[in-house]
Formats: structure tokens, sequence, C-alpha cells
């Protein structure tokens, strides 16, 4: 089992307490209204809970990879739609922070930090489905600046977001990957913020789509080098599957916990739920599979901090830990009655939230693909 440190713990425990007195009270109303809970997210600034790092350690991070994943797993067990958010601003500060210019990093760092402004990685394409180099938005160089073109759609951020990073080909290149990332200020003429797309859950987690009609921005926007964008992209999706993981852990264990506390506070013929071994042989299974998924996570997350490739393994981690979490809400909204279908219940938010888990930063058909091909291309004893 994998052990986290004396420190570890008690930044776990310092989250759960600060979940459960500054989150869940509001979950439910947050959810219902809808839109981006900025008032929460500026309060996980505050609190030093934005300055994470998975990856190459941005100097002077608080937090690494564990921590940041224990951090992730907690709010979303809180509202999970705000930790989903949460994931693309975080990738958006890294790049910025190791790739970004000088002007970027001094111009846009320190407020992201404290969650005054908020970020969004603007990738996917109406044409492209699950593949990330399938871009048509194009990038020229005219005058002292770029000027992008193109449609960017399914952006997790879109509409709140103040800033976003996007994917864009070189209009001169004709290569598949060479792709470039820039920074466009959403308040950037030629910007247009297209209608967000109703989802079935993570409800405060908007998604959307943008419009880049000849939009202009300077040299200094560049994050990274032209054309070599695609080394990062694939980090950023190993990354981003670390992340919903951590969803899903965190997700799972707020639907358990539900499930405890209903079935042993309920009762039927002088009985309480959890009497019956037909009722607590779930919450156990939920319990095994929650475990399993958790240490994983951690082991994974430790290989992110020690800079070991782990490309097989997080993809790996994302299936199983997506639909181990929607196992567990299904079950636990089954074991909740008719309370379980009720829009005030966070078992049923959960089991409208964990749907996206096995599509989100690669569906499940997608992990299986990445891990197969490896599969096949190791040595014998290198799996």
């Amino acid at each position: 089992m994998f052990q986290l440190s004396e420190r570890q713990r008690e930044l776990r425990n310092e989250l759960r307490s600060f979940v459960d007195k500054n989150i869940i009270p509001q979950a439910g109303s947050l959810e219902l209204s809808g839109g981006f809970p900025r008032g929460l997210f500026s309060q996980l600034g505050k609190e030093g809970y934005l300055d994470l790092c998975f990856w190459h350690l941005r100097p002077g991070a608080k937090y690494g990879s564990t921590e940041s994943a224990i951090i992730l797993e907690e709010i979303a067990r809180g509202l999970p739609s705000l930790a989903l958010s949460m994931s693309p601003h975080i990738q958006c500060m890294n790049l910025i922070s190791l790739y970004g210019s000088q002007e970027l990093k001094e111009k846009l760092l320190p407020a992201a930090l404290k969650g005054e402004t908020l970020f969004a990685f603007a990738l996917s394409e109406a044409s492209g489905g699950s593949e990330a180099l399938a871009i048509d938005t194009t990038a020229s160089f005219v005058g002292d600046g770029w000027v992008l073109n193109g449609e960017k759609c399914w952006i997790t951020n879109a509409g709140a977001a103040d800033g976003y990073i996007v994917a864009a080909k070189s209009a001169s290149s004709s290569r598949y990957r060479d792709v470039s990332l820039f920074y466009v200020d959403a308040g950037t003429p030629g910007l247009e913020d297209l209608v967000r797309v109703p989802l079935t859950g993570m409800n405060n987690s908007p998604t959307g789509t943008i419009r880049l009609n000849n939009c202009k921005v300077s040299a200094q926007c560049l994050v990274g080098r032209e054309n070599e964008a695609y080394s990062l992209m694939k980090v950023l999706l190993n990354e981003g599957r670390l992340d919903m993981a951590a969803l899903a852990v965190g997700m799972a264990q707020c639907s358990m916990e539900c499930s405890i506390s209903h079935t042993s506070t309920s009762s039927r013929y002088g009985r309480n739920l959890a009497s019956y071994q037909g009722v607590s042989f779930q919450v156990a299974r939920m319990y095994e599979k929650i475990f399993m998924a958790r240490n994983a996570m951690y082991t994974v997350a430790d290989m992110f901090q020690n800079q070991q490739r782990a490309t097989m393994e997080v993809a790996a981690l994302k299936l199983f830990a997506s639909e181990m979490c929607v196992e567990v809400c299904r079950s636990a909204a089954q074991l909740h009655g008719a309370g379980g279908f009720s829009r005030f219940s966070p078992v049923e938010r959960n089991l409208r939230d964990c749907q996206m888990l096995t599509i989100a930063e690669g569906s499940s058909e997608v992990c299986q693909i990445v891990i197969s091909g490896k599969l096949y291309h190791a040595q014998p004893g290198e799996y």
C-alpha cells in the first residue's frame, strides 16, 4: 500500500476540514443555480490551494504531484465541477511558468495563483474527436505578432476564463505535428465567446466554444517554441488523466460516505439498512474499489513527482478510476432509493457528474488504445 508522508496526511486532513466547512454547505445551492463559483475559487487561491504542479516541479510551487492529487481529490469530494475547473487552470499556469515569456509570467501568474483570474486550455476542435492533433486553427506571423483563426470547442471554463492557451498550427507549415501554443486574453479583439454547451452534470464548470477571427496577439504570447508544442501536449494529456482520476476518487468517496450515513440511520422493520448483508456488502465493495484506485493514484502521482515515464500507467489509472467511480455512484444512488434521484442529493449530483469522467482527457476507449499499444511494443519484463 502506498504510504503518505506525515505532511501529506496532515494536508489531507486540512483539506477535508476546509471542504467540510466551506464547500459542502453550499455545494447543493451552487449546483442548482449553475455558473462558475468564482468566490470559492478565489478562496482556494487565498489558501494556496491553486499553487499546484504535476510535472517538472515548477520552481517555487507549493505542492508537488502527490499533494496536488490529494487536493483535487478532496475538493471533488465536495464539489466535483470546481475541481474540474481547477485542472486546466493549473495546466495553463504551469505552461506559462515554465515556457512563457517573462512578460507573460509577470503579468499573469500572480493573479492566477491567488484565484483572481481563471485560465482555460483550448485544444479540441469539432472535427478532431479524440485526435488531439486534428487541428485546423492556424497562426500566422504578421508584422510584430501572431494572427489566429479557427474555432475551439469543448473548452472547460469557456466564458468564465480570463484567458486561454490556444493550440494552433503554423500557417507556413504542413507537418502534422507542427503545433504551437499561444496565450490569448479573453478580451482580445477577434476572440468571440460562443454559446455555452449544457451538460448532463458538472454544472459549475462551464463548457463551450470560442471562435478566433483574425485575433492578433503579440510575439510574447507564444508559449514554448514555435511548432514544438506536441511534446508539451502529451505531458498535459497525461496530467489531465491523473486529474480525472483524482476527481473520480473524491466523488466515489463522497458517494460511499453518503451511503454509510444513509444505511446506518435509515431503518426498516426495526433494523437499520446496514444490518442487511445485501446492503452492507455493496458498501464494502465501494471501499474495495476506492482503496485500489486511491493507491494507484498516489503511485502514479509519485512517478510524476520523480519524472518517471508513466504514459501507460496513468492511462490505466484513469480507465480504472473513472469506471470505478461510475459503478460506485450508481450503487450509491440505488441504496438511497428515491432519495438518490433527488436534485438536492449529493449522491444524485455525483451520479450525473461522474458520467463525463469516462470521456474527458481521453475516453475509456482511448485509454485502452494507449495501454494496448504500449504493451504490444514493450519488451518482456517491461510491464
